[in-house]
């Protein structure tokens, strides 16, 4: 389970603190989250100081979200492995 909460907001920014583990059906609402931001020409950044785990399709949203422009903050050891170590398939 994830839980996604707005801790900061202005006309320009929002940050969404994100916990738990995403995976599976999780991973679109993340998605919908930022899309519905961005769509509103907001910067987006993720607080994944609290997230303990991603799978693979939790990896590929990410890795795409934060290619079009969304931040990553404060993510574990773990997640920054996840995120920034090249697939091996």
């Amino acid at each position: 389970m994830i839980r996604i909460s707005r801790t900061r907001e202005t006309t320009q920014v929002v940050t969404l603190k994100v916990e738990g583990a995403l995976v599976a059906d999780w991973v679109p609402v993340l998605e919908g989250a930022c899309v519905g931001h961005l769509n509103q020409l907001k910067r987006v950044e993720l607080d994944f100081e609290d997230v303990r785990f991603l799978d693979r399709d939790a990896v590929t949203v990410v890795r795409k979200l934060a290619a079009s422009g969304v931040t990553i903050l404060r993510p574990t050891p773990l997640i920054r492995h996840l995120l920034w170590t090249p697939d091996r398939r």
